[in-house]
């Protein structure tokens, strides 16, 4: 052979070790840019509601036990002339359109020089709205609406003519102070509104154990005070107080408490939301879904236009706010491919998903050359459809032992928590390194019984 045959040859050889070598050399692609990581769900506030409630039963009971029988000796606004106002028998109270409207039953005679006219029975009706200052004192303002029985224009004292109504009128004044001040103190009195929410406010700080059997624990994080004008109704007096919150359900050890802080002042309102809602987390460790889908997708053949490939190696991460899949394929294509995922949890089936699977923009740019085959074939359906995963056990275990325990759940002495869990709702997801966390809430109302 001559020595131009034989340099053909060596460099023929040459070229086709180096293209079987090119053709066998798996593609890599580049890792996916890192993003940032969200690090704190949402907190989705609730409202402990705490009512505080009496009647005009009552409220009239303590009145008339505290009220004086000599409401009034003294002078008028007519020289010479004094009165003499008492009681005459029991205080009746009612409830309306947010007031109270009180009856005082009273007798009353005048006194001019040497002459004196008999006691006239007459009732005088009030009525009294109320509000709480920001010290937690309730005070009540009186207003007087008048007589409730008909009296004589005028009267006659000797020789000296007088207009009762005019005098009644006139020594109403300091009556209504009076009792301005008697009803702000019993309603206090009855309503110790500072005492109870300061009991709730830093019972709220520590954990309470909801279940023992699955050591689950309802922590709260009181935030501040809001209180809603007195109602007056059917002769019934409430006072509305919410204390907004953020409540949870924790499961394991018993979550560290904290210190009460000092009672916020109090948030005078129109109106609150009562809804209680009790955050319940669910954590999908990436490694336990890598364990779920391996099973499912390693070693199976995934086929597309005549060319076949073989996930020998599967692993999920998290980038920002989506998932990574990082595969190892052998076959018609070897090499390490990345998909990009966005995680969906759909509450009304409690079905934790993948959407929007795609491969990567850097791994798109390399299979564009090498293997756009892949690119279109079943396989991202494929692995958004093996990493699907039904809560529904662990979840429906959570608002099972939330609702069971919020039926009389015990915060202090003579202090209760009580509340119905109706709804299940989404309130957060987060992508984190080694984990997605789901977090959703119980929906329901509560209140606060103290007994």
């Amino acid at each position: 052979m001559s020595v131009g045959k034989r340099l053909l040859s060596m460099f023929a050889a040459s070229l086709l070790a180096t293209t079987i070598s090119c053709a066998s050399k798996p593609l890599v692609a580049e890792r996916p840019f890192e993003e940032a990581f969200r690090m704190e769900l949402k907190r989705n506030v609730s409202t402990l509601n705490v009512p505080i409630e009496t009647t005009t039963d009552d409220l009239a009971m303590v009145l008339n036990r505290t009220l004086r029988n000599e409401l009034y000796k003294g002078s008028t606004h007519t020289s010479g002339l004094t009165a003499d106002v008492l009681r005459n028998g029991n205080i009746s109270i009612s409830a309306s359109d947010n007031y109270l409207y009180i009856t005082v039953p009273i007798t009353m005679s005048l006194s001019y020089r040497m002459f004196e006219t008999p006691s006239v029975p007459l009732k005088l009706k009030f009525r009294v709205n109320a509000g709480v200052t920001p010290d937690w004192r309730v005070r009540t303002d009186v207003h007087y609406l008048g007589l409730s029985d008909l009296m004589a224009e005028e009267i006659g004292i000797g020789f000296v003519k007088f207009k009762p109504r005019k005098i009644v009128d006139d020594v109403t004044l300091p009556l209504q102070q009076m009792l301005s001040a008697q009803i702000s103190q019993n309603i206090n009195d009855l309503f110790p509104l500072k005492t109870q929410i300061a009991n709730v406010w830093n019972t709220a700080h520590k954990p309470v154990l909801l279940d023992k059997s699955y050591n689950a624990w309802l922590k709260l994080t009181p935030s501040e005070v809001m209180l809603y004008p007195m109602s007056a109704h059917n002769n019934n007096v409430k006072l509305s107080v919410g204390i907004s919150t953020f409540a949870e359900l924790i499961v394991g050890p018993e979550p560290a408490g904290q210190a009460p802080s000092a009672l916020p002042n109090l948030k005078q309102i129109n109106a609150f939301d009562k809804t209680f809602r009790i955050a319940l987390h669910t954590d999908l460790f990436y490694k336990d879904l890598c364990s779920i889908a391996s099973t499912l997708l390693l070693n199976k053949p995934f086929e597309n236009d005549g060319k076949k490939i073989v996930i020998k190696d599967f692993d999920l991460y998290g980038n920002g706010d989506k998932l990574v899949v990082k595969l190892q394929t052998e076959g018609s294509l070897d090499g390490i491919f990345y998909l990009t995922a966005k995680p969906a949890f759909d509450p009304q089936t409690n079905i934790f998903s993948l959407v929007d699977v795609d491969f990567d923009m850097q791994t798109q740019s390399l299979l564009l050359k090498s293997g756009d085959w892949l690119l279109h074939g079943t396989i991202r359906s494929m692995i958004q459809e093996k990493l699907n995963m039904n809560l529904t056990e662990q979840l429906e275990k959570s608002r099972q032992m939330a609702g069971k325990a919020l039926e009389r759940m015990q915060l202090a002495d003579n202090v209760f928590l009580k509340g119905d869990i109706r709804a299940l709702r989404l309130n957060d997801m987060i992508v984190q390194k080694d984990k997605i966390s789901i977090q959703v809430y119980t929906e329901g109302e509560s209140t606060i019984a103290f007994q």
